[in-house]
């Protein structure tokens, strides 16, 4: 199968493109001249910056209110060698039916790719079906998508490059080592952690991790409630909004380590190889299997086992009855290769 030209379309959040990535990246290393594009429904400025560092990897962003983006997208890409779509997000959900339209026109015969889910028509889609379980971890899907295309896997596990800035870590005042990035937002309440336990978190990890400055990250919609959760405890930064997507793979890289609910910046983190505390909902704990990352990885994962099973609502049990103190301890060990004083 010779690519000249490779598709994947993609749910626009960092965790979902960073396996399009991952997937294309692994393209390219077979095929190094082979035209290759993630398309996205939103956000492609934010995928943009997210990917500068791999200038053969095309963002278009394709959507329904924006007809002129499909035509122009089915003109550029059309006859293309392979288009892959993304797994379904949940067990028994399915991946958008426009998108699944839109594949099938771009792709050359046999070159349609796709995972199963509960739309009854796929086999009249696809022309290969590939098989999906809630419980992979999603660089195993990826992984087995490029072994059915007979893909070599020139990349066991996603990792992350990145443009660097020499004044960066100067211009916000902190040493290359000698802080931690504390990620609390996830950009809805339904996986994220109530300011209560925001600040409780906080506070642990000011308390085990002396001699370390805390730098609170976020979106631009989190700027007020970073700055109040840092508000009384000693050493802390809120630079939430304050960076782009760039400038934060750099200050992650530098950092002693990592903390963060499970979102996008646990992500980059685990593919920049930082030691990382992931406070995780019970419902993504198959984002971070061994087989996600590699057994190298050092991280460890904090989550509260619902005995009903997951409650849907707003600042969910899995998170927030995690105990604080103990993921701040497990800090103190996996930063370990930080003197504190």
């Amino acid at each position: 199968m010779k690519i000249k030209k490779a598709v994947t379309f993609r749910a626009s959040s960092i965790g979902d493109c960073l396996m399009g990535k991952y997937f294309l990246e692994n393209v390219h290393a077979a095929y190094p001249k082979a035209k290759c594009a993630m398309v996205v429904g939103s956000r492609s400025a934010m995928i943009r910056d997210l990917c500068v560092a791999y200038p053969w990897l095309e963002i278009i962003e394709v959507n329904r209110r924006n007809p002129v983006s499909i035509m122009r997208l089915l003109w550029q890409w059309w006859n293309s060698d392979l288009v892959l779509t993304q797994y379904a997000g949940k067990e028994g959900g399915r991946f958008s039916l426009a998108s699944k339209y839109i594949g099938r026109l771009l792709a050359c015969r046999g070159g349609f790719i796709g995972f199963a889910d509960t739309f009854p028509w796929n086999k009249y889609l696809y022309d290969k079906i590939l098989q999906f379980s809630r419980n992979a971890a999603p660089a195993m899907l990826e992984r087995q998508a490029l072994s059915e295309l007979t893909i070599p896997i020139a990349f066991p596990t996603p990792s992350l490059s990145f443009s660097q800035d020499t004044s960066l870590l100067q211009r916000i005042g902190v040493q290359s080592g000698r802080y931690a990035v504390v990620h609390l937002f996830a950009g809805n309440k339904g996986r994220g952690l109530a300011p209560k336990n925001q600040r409780a978190l906080l506070s642990a990890f000011h308390e085990q991790l002396p001699g370390l400055t805390l730098l609170v990250s976020g979106g631009e919609q989190d700027e007020v409630q970073a700055e109040e959760v840092c508000k009384g405890i000693p050493d802390t930064r809120n630079i939430a909004g304050g960076t782009s997507l760039q400038e934060m793979l750099q200050i992650i890289d530098s950092a002693a380590g990592v903390v963060s609910v499970d979102t996008g910046m646990a992500h980059i983190a685990a593919q920049l190889k930082k030691p990382l505390i992931v406070l995780c909902s019970c419902l993504g704990l198959h984002w971070w299997q061994e087989e996600q990352y590699g057994r190298k990885t050092s991280l460890q994962i904090f989550t509260f086992t619902e005995p009903n099973g997951h409650v849907f609502k707003e600042y969910p049990d899995c998170l927030n009855n995690i105990d604080m103190k103990n993921a701040a301890r497990a800090a103190q060990n996996l930063f370990s290769s930080t003197t504190f004083s």
